[in-house]
């Protein structure tokens, strides 16, 4: 059994990534760690399926077997990532993942040299999280050409999150805040901010994503920094924000709440996640615009299309979501609504 795209990961994400691809007629398949779950999600989706852990390079090696380009959507990434990205290496595979985790792009980066000798690409963020907010400062800097600073905040989207996604928000909760300041990625203090966003005044604590490395990498500015919002009041969050980090650090997740959210095409809640950017210059000229979409059918759309792009096999080396797809395309997808 060989596949143009095999998903890895059985989640909620990447069973919709697995029926995009098959609706855009590639020829799919499904992997993951455990072989009931896996055999159960290539069931829902009618695929073929393998199963190996990341922790089994043999094992790896027969699950890429006829892979051309592999997804990586089994959270958490950081610890999934490194060893799926040297599996790749190994097999001549293309590798995708839909990470916003700062760890999977410190990863990604030293492999460039590996990736072009494989004659493979490795593209961390091909995603929602990554490759809109990529496409939104492109859109954002186009009226400051000679911007210096961005800043990102991200808005809690509605709905109940799955295990996968929690896993993550727990992962870059424990991580603490991340920015690049002058060009160099640099440890950001614990302060809560409080930002006048489109739904109103938020506060929003720090936190290091991907993003930051990837809207650095794509855009060349030299100060980019972002933060999640707090559901809590701003002195609230300044007392609980060292409390989170510190659970999050030893593993203990808060359990997700349902909150009302809209609902989809079938009926079924359709979570929406919110993103504001705000780019400025030396000169104190500043240019906002924000973002809002249903973030699982985004990151779905983005990963087929990323993992078509590959599939000439032209690419190849470490490279953002953005630099793979271009600047316009994340914002073309169906469904998003953009504001300034």
């Amino acid at each position: 059994m060989g596949s143009i795209l095999m998903v890895y990961g059985c989640g909620a994400v990447g069973l919709r990534i697995a029926r995009a691809a098959r609706t855009a007629g590639l020829d799919t398949s499904v992997g993951g760690r455990d072989p009931a779950k896996v055999a159960a999600a290539a069931a829902a989706v009618g695929v073929p399926w393998r199963s190996a852990p990341v922790d089994d390079p043999v094992l790896l090696e027969g699950l890429l077997r006829g892979v051309l380009v592999l997804v990586n959507v089994a959270g958490p990434m950081a610890r999934t990532a490194p060893a799926l990205m040297e599996a790749c290496l190994r097999s001549g595979c293309h590798y995708l993942d839909v990470s916003n985790e700062l760890a999977v792009f410190i990863e990604a980066w030293p492999r460039d040299r590996a990736a072009r000798q494989a004659d493979v690409a490795v593209v961390p963020g091909a995603g929602f999280a990554t490759a809109v907010v990529e496409s939104l400062a492109h859109r954002v800097l186009g009226r400051i050409p000679d911007a210096d600073s961005v800043t990102i905040v991200r808005s809690s989207p509605g709905g109940t999150r799955s295990e996968g996604v929690r896993r993550t928000s727990s992962a870059l909760l424990a991580a603490g805040g991340w920015s690049v300041d002058a060009g160099q990625l640099m440890r950001t203090p614990d302060n809560v901010l409080t930002f006048r966003l489109p739904e109103g005044a938020r506060a929003a604590v720090p936190i290091g994503s991907g993003e930051v490395f990837a809207v650095a990498r794509a855009t060349g500015v030299p100060n980019v920094a972002a933060y999640y919002t707090s559901r809590a009041a701003p002195w609230l969050s300044r007392l609980a924000v060292p409390l989170a980090r510190h659970w999050a650090r030893a593993g203990f997740r808060l359990p997700s709440r349902a909150r009302s959210t809209p609902a989809g095409p079938d009926g079924s809640p359709k979570p929406l996640s919110r993103i504001w950017l705000r780019a400025s210059n030396s000169h104190g000229a500043v240019a906002d615009g924000w973002v809002e979409a249903a973030g699982t059918e985004t990151t779905a759309a983005i990963a087929v299309e990323s993992a078509l792009r590959l599939e000439s096999g032209a690419t190849v080396g470490v490279l953002t979501s953005g630099e793979l797809l271009g600047p316009d395309f994340a914002l073309g997808i169906p469904g998003l609504r953009l504001g300034e």
